[in-house]
């Protein structure tokens, strides 16, 4: 059971990372679209059709959650239904939410760095902390307050690492400009997203414990019903125009690239303005994709990653606990930070990668602290050693006998 639960924390790991990978790699591609002009490639920008891949993704687990019942059916066995009363859109709000923040988070991603985006999302615990709170009247202990409070010390070490000039900027920026066009905006976006993505967890919570709903079936219907409000979402963004300054951006880019076939009728700047002229164009979207192995590739990725990426999630909790899925979800920063390093999407300046460090830590710090992975455990070892000190003439940690153990396992609960 330990050993099979190591595994789902592998492939959650795993596939959380490709997640995170997938989408910034699709935000740095480029690709030609509706305008079929094939010698100019553009940046693949367009927040709210990855959000359309994600719901797929998300959408997906609402049919193995059917195939689990239908498994468990055939074996006799009673498949783990949600209680009386539950109703689908019941889930419609917190996909609004999900679909709100997840938008926010493409788009915050496509201006800054991946291991940036991903430790920002360490917010979530304060925000859903601080509703928590408000909406279910759960009460702080001193550790969730320490906790709290040290995490807000590693957003601001982040938050630094992408404001405060360093020395060395323009040798250590990585392979291009584009990889973090705009990185104090990209933050307060991912920032902002989570205080959503909070909302989504509290709601959730409250649903999940009243009607003991299964959570494939969760993230399946928040799926479902997220993908049909994208699809209006995505329909409507269509008939508001772009913001001049991305057209611009563009254009710019166009009127520079020496290498474009003038003589080809669709290599016109009104064409492409024509195209670019909405504030999600999903046509152009998908067809940047399809003529894009880049980005057939990403987006393939981000819609395996994220079904594969809840499915394992959610085994974890089942085999391990929701605390080793937390855990598991904050160390795959590493994994996208080095990856990004390696491959030079993010700051190879040495003060930057000190002041990202730092505030990673401090982020995990205070997470294990805000769980109380820390706190309890430690002390329980004092209280052992206090309780054990000076027998057979030794000072130090022993280990208590059977009923000491339980006694002081007891009181440590108490505390939490």
């Amino acid at each position: 059971m330990i050993k099979w639960g190591l595994v789902l924390a592998v492939i959650m790991m795993i596939t959380g990372t490709i997640n995170t990978i997938s989408a910034k790699f699709a935000d740095i591609s480029k690709s030609y679209g509706a305008d079929k002009c094939e010698s100019f490639k553009r940046t693949f920008y367009h927040p709210f059709f990855q959000a359309i891949l994600m719901f797929i993704g998300e959408s997906g687990c609402l049919a193995v959650y059917h195939l689990t019942v239908f498994i468990a059916k055939r074996k006799g066995e009673e498949p783990q239904v949600a209680g009386e009363g539950f109703k689908p859109y019941f889930l419609v709000i917190p996909a609004l939410c999900d679909l709100t923040a997840t938008s926010m988070l493409y788009l915050g991603l496509s201006l800054t760095y991946a291991s940036v985006a991903q430790m920002m999302r360490g917010a979530v615990i304060i925000f859903t902390g601080l509703l928590a709170r408000v909406a279910l009247k759960q009460k702080f202990e001193r550790h969730n307050i320490l906790g709290m409070f040290i995490i807000v010390i590693g957003l601001v070490y982040v938050g630094c690492s992408q404001t405060l000039p360093f020395s060395g900027d323009s040798e250590n920026s990585g392979t291009s400009n584009s990889d973090a066009r705009s990185p104090l905006v990209g933050s307060v976006m991912i920032l902002a997203a989570q205080l959503i993505v909070a909302c989504q967890m509290i709601t959730e919570q409250k649903f999940i414990s009243q009607y003991d709903v299964p959570p494939l079936q969760v993230v399946g219907w928040e799926g479902t019903w997220g993908l049909i409000a994208s699809l209006i979402l995505n329909l409507v963004f269509y008939f508001i125009p772009q913001f001049k300054s991305q057209i611009k951006s563009v254009l710019d880019d166009f009127n520079k690239d020496t290498s474009i076939n003038m003589t080809d009728p669709n290599c016109n700047a009104t064409l492409i303005k024509g195209v670019l002229n909405h504030l999600e164009n999903p046509i152009d979207g998908l067809l940047q994709v399809v003529h894009s192995p880049q980005l057939i590739i990403a987006s393939f990725g981000l819609i395996l990653s994220i079904a594969v990426f809840n499915w394992s999630g959610v085994s974890v909790t089942s085999y391990l606990n929701a605390t080793s899925r937390m855990i598991i979800d904050s160390l795959r920063t590493i994994l996208v930070w080095a990856f990004g390093l390696s491959i030079g999407w993010e700051s190879k300046n040495p003060g930057r990668i000190g002041f990202e460090l730092a505030g990673f830590v401090l982020l995990l710090l205070g997470t294990f602290i805000y769980k109380d992975i820390i706190v309890a455990p430690t002390l329980l070892k004092l209280e052992q050693w206090w309780l054990t000190r000076g027998r057979d003439g030794k000072e130090g940690l022993i280990v208590p006998d059977e009923a000491g153990s339980a006694s002081l396992g007891t009181s440590i609960q108490a505390r939490r």
